[in-house]
């Protein structure tokens, strides 16, 4: 049995111990770091093949990307990195007018193509490559669980990004100090100007069209972003074609699994010339129990969110089962991969519970809104902007479709989050407008801060500051983004805030998002 063990942990996977990964990503921060804000293009243009194989855990996927200079000044090279895992394989890659490739940085999987013809500002170029993943035996430790026999889930992130990537960067502070490495921010400063003109870490585009073509088994239903345009069997196979009808953000996602489905329809009442989204569910046979619970949400979220912000932007919305071996969901153009554990298989008591499926849904069709719609600027403050607003804005669903007094339970839940999460905290806690990856902070205060903001200075008001906000710096057509290559950062947000606020209540804005205050749940209850 050992030497089974062995030689799949070992053999045909590659084994590092804890040591030899601390001394990996010392060396990657070292050698690449020099690259990180090389000028380099972005993706506009999406068009892949995708064959999944359930059975064996596989995939290929080829096609290209269409690359633009947005830059000021010419690229002579492109920077690509490979996911740093092992079963990934790139077959091939290269570019139209081909390219020359240095492989001085093989070993972080790093390659550095140099242009035979300059892309001049304005100019495009194609990037053709084919990706292979291949699942060896079995690993030790952390082993791939995205793919999977039935449940596979996955997002491009896995596919060949572009330029430096800070995530593989060591995080430990105190492991830094060791191995003499400076002070590393999981965020930049607001005023950082590399970094306010991405909406994350290591991003791709400002905004691309997407079309892909995914083959699966033939008893499951394999879902991405996108219109169906058709639907077809060959070989035992099923395929399924997709493609978006509008520009959409660097962040799509691939799921495929035995599936029924749950459908209905919404249309929104209020425009005459509104036209119906298809409101999908994708499950589990044996986990219908939320269902409609979820659906729901589905229709009370978007019929709150188009009434108060904007239209919602695609012709479907979909939800998509995938195993507990993570437990969230996550927000895509249009889709919506969701956690067996967190939504699914759900006990709930309408009478003693918060209806954590309904609200969970919510929040993650708030996401269409707030990270898609608009995107925040990869500085502190982001996720004040994608994931607060979405905790408030499902919190006033939550409220319309039940009770007050069930909204002031699930804020009693966000409190002990955030004391939990603040005493476990080994460093000073900032501001909302210059959160970090604090969750406790963006997630638990952020919901009782806006609950408050919105109890001093009304729903209606919050929503308009919201809606003037997502008008201006919507991501695709924004009336202040198309102005600007910047994204948007939590000092806008506020700014609009304050435009909504009277002149004697200004010092609530300082005191809940500018300054580190005090809890309050309610107007009656000090924390």
């Amino acid at each position: 049995m050992g030497s089974f063990i062995f030689y799949n942990t070992n053999i045909l996977n590659e084994y590092w111990t804890n040591s030899e990964a601390t001394a990996f990503r010392v060396d990657y921060e070292k050698e690449l770091k020099q690259f990180e804000y090389v000028p380099q293009p972005k993706l506009v243009d999406v068009n892949l093949r995708l064959e999944l194989y359930p059975s064996t855990r596989d995939y290929t996927v080829e096609g290209y990307y269409i690359l633009k200079n947005t830059n000021r000044e010419d690229i002579t090279s492109v920077h690509i990195q490979k996911l740093l895992e092992g079963n990934i394989t790139i077959d091939s890659l290269s570019f139209e007018g081909g390219a020359t490739q240095n492989n001085h940085y093989k070993k972080f999987d790093y390659t550095i193509f140099n242009l035979n013809s300059v892309l001049k500002p304005g100019d495009s170029v194609k990037m053709y490559f084919k990706q292979s993943f291949i699942t060896k035996g079995f690993e030790s430790g952390n082993s791939n669980v995205n793919i999977n026999k039935n449940g596979t889930f996955f997002n491009n992130s896995d596919l060949p990004t572009i330029g430096y990537n800070r995530k593989y960067e060591l995080n430990d502070a105190d492991e830094r100090k060791e191995q003499n490495l400076p002070i590393r921010y999981n965020k930049a400063d607001r005023q950082n100007t590399n970094e306010l003109v991405k909406a994350r870490s290591g991003s791709d585009s400002d905004g691309l069209n997407f079309e892909m073509i995914i083959g699966t088994s033939e008893e499951q239903t394999a879902l991405v972003p996108g219109e169906l345009l058709k639907q077809w069997t060959n070989d035992n196979r099923n395929y399924f074609h997709y493609k978006m009808k509008i520009p959409i953000i660097d962040f799509y996602s691939i799921v495929s699994a035995e599936y029924e489905i749950k459908k209905d329809h919404w249309i929104y009442q209020k425009d005459s010339i509104s036209k119906p989204v298809d409101l999908e569910i994708y499950y589990h046979k044996a986990h219908d129990y939320n269902l409609d619970r979820m659906l729901s949400s589905m229709k009370a979220s978007l019929n709150y969110y188009s009434e108060n912000f904007s239209p919602y932007q695609y012709e479907h919305l979909r939800i998509m089962e995938f195993p507990r071996y993570a437990q969230y969901a996550q927000s895509f153009p249009g889709t919506i991969p969701f956690s067996e554990s967190i939504g699914f298989i759900l006990d709930i008591d309408d009478e003693s519970d918060v209806d954590m499926a309904f609200y969970v849904t919510a929040h993650e069709i708030a996401h269409q809104w707030f990270g898609i719609q608009v995107e925040a600027a990869n500085v502190k403050g982001r996720h004040f902007i994608l994931e607060t607003l979405s905790q408030y804005v499902a919190m006033m669903v939550l409220k319309e479709h039940y009770s007050e007094d069930k909204l002031l339970q699930f804020l009693e839940l966000q409190k002990d989050i955030y004391k939990k999460g603040k005493d476990r905290e080994a460093f000073t806690e900032p501001s909302l407008e210059f959160v970090e990856n604090q969750d406790y902070i963006y997630y638990a205060k952020g919901a009782i801060q806006m609950y408050q903001f919105q109890k001093v200075v009304g729903e209606e008001n919050v929503n308009r500051a919201l809606r003037n906000f997502l008008e201006d710096w919507n991501s695709i057509d924004g009336k202040l983004k198309t102005k600007t290559n910047r994204y948007a950062t939590s000092k806008d947000l506020l700014n609009y805030f304050r435009a909504v606020t009277p002149k004697h209540l200004q010092h609530t804005i300082t005191e809940l998002f500018e300054t580190v205050s005090h809890l309050k749940v309610s107007n009656d209850k000090d924390n």
